[in-house]
């Protein structure tokens, strides 16, 4: 389902799906971070990924900027191997086919990236959780205009804002023509700003789709934590969605934008911990991290598998294993690693 095939040069090759209302650069084949500020903004299409074959999940190996000789080694590094443009039309054909070749399952996720992303940044992430989580589904990523620096956040925050009517277009689209049956979304970062808003806008206007959103990740979400609890929250409550947010009390990024804008942020796993009516909320400080410790919904095993048996059965938390409660109860306010 994901598109992988075993290539003579020691990689998986990983065909992902996009739309994004990024600006089309010719020169490179790729988006920039410039919005397409011409209607209609949506631009989509496919792209192939080569990921080496001998690595651990979780890991995504990138080309250092001085390593010119051997940048391009598929064994060593998770590499853009070719952009595909298709027309709207085109890309829900090609959505559709991929799904209906499968006769148990219609299943996609899509990937809304975070801050400081680009265009690439976020095929590759998609690529690699299409092979590490292995849940059978389409891999689809919707990319907004991040401009890809750590020093873009403020532009960035504009950018999310403004995504987010193309966001809940291109959900109701996806709902209505690609055929698929089950759901994933799974959103980091700053990008759960457009996804919540874009989602509960959606779902509140056309309830009928409801059913085929199966499962909700929100990964280190970088939002306003009072406002994520008074105005997000309650209408996820409402709408039912089975919602699983990830948090810790060791990412720098989340630590940084508190820093920034002098407000919680509800990513960030501080105690007293206050559980969220109709989530479950799942402290992911114990789990070893990188540096800034911000994207371990992806590159820890532990949270692959975690969030993998989610989607694969649909259990709740106190049914997946490896999580226990806290407080250890009948009613635990949330779920942490051990």
């Amino acid at each position: 389902m994901s598109g992988t095939d075993t290539a003579p040069d020691g990689a998986l090759h990983v065909t992902v799906y996009y739309a994004t209302d990024r600006k089309y650069q010719p020169g490179s084949n790729s988006y920039g971070w410039q919005p397409n500020r011409a209607a209609p903004y949506l631009s989509y299409g496919s792209v192939k990924v080569s990921i080496p074959a001998k690595r651990a999940p979780g890991e995504l190996p990138l080309p250092p900027w001085y390593d010119v000789i051997s940048s391009q080694n598929a064994q060593k590094y998770v590499l853009i191997k070719g952009v595909a443009r298709l027309s709207r039309m085109d890309f829900l054909a090609a959505i559709k086919t991929k799904i209906q070749t499968e006769p148990n399952r219609r299943a996609a996720f899509i990937y809304i990236h975070g801050y400081s992303n680009s265009f690439d940044d976020a095929a590759r992430r998609t690529a690699q959780m299409a092979v590490d989580l292995d849940i059978g589904a389409i891999p689809v990523f919707y990319s907004w205009p991040s401009k890809g620096t750590f020093a873009g956040y403020e532009f960035d925050q504009n950018s999310a804002e403004w995504t987010q009517a193309h966001l809940q277009a291109f959900l109701a689209d996806f709902a209505d023509h690609s055929s698929a049956t089950d759901i994933y979304i799974i959103a980091h970062s700053m990008g759960n700003r457009p996804m919540t808003v874009a989602l509960a806008n959606l779902l509140e206007k056309r309830p009928q789709l409801r059913p085929l959103f199966k499962q909700v990740v929100l990964a280190a979400p970088d939002i306003n934590a009072d406002v994520f609890r008074d105005q997000i929250a309650p209408r996820f409550f409402s709408l039912n969605l089975p919602t699983t947010l990830y948090a810790s009390a060791n990412d720098k990024a989340i630590r940084a934008s508190y820093t920034f804008s002098e407000w919680d942020r509800i990513g960030d796993m501080r105690s007293p911990v206050i559980g969220i009516p109709g989530m479950e909320l799942v402290d992911a400080s114990s789990v070893i991290m990188n540096f800034m410790g911000h994207d371990y919904f992806a590159s820890n095993r532990a949270l692959l598998t975690d969030i993998a048996t989610l989607i694969k059965t649909g259990q709740r938390a106190k049914n997946r294993g490896g999580l226990k409660g806290i407080p250890s109860s009948q009613a635990p306010q949330y779920w942490a690693f051990p």
